[in-house]
């Protein structure tokens, strides 16, 4: 990997030949909170 500023280039390290380039988002959060994803879900009664 090459990594300058928010550029990174993920590379093949027996050719050389560029497999991805990325720039990072600093408006994201890209390391999990471990918090179930979406909104939280109703919860029924089991009794009606």
């Amino acid at each position: 990997m090459l990594i300058a500023d928010l550029d990174i280039r993920v590379l093949n390290a027996a050719t050389g030949e560029i497999i991805r380039t990325l720039t990072l988002d600093t408006t994201r959060t890209y390391q999990p909170t471990g918090r179930p994803v979406g909104a939280p879900r109703k919860r029924t009664n089991p009794n009606p």
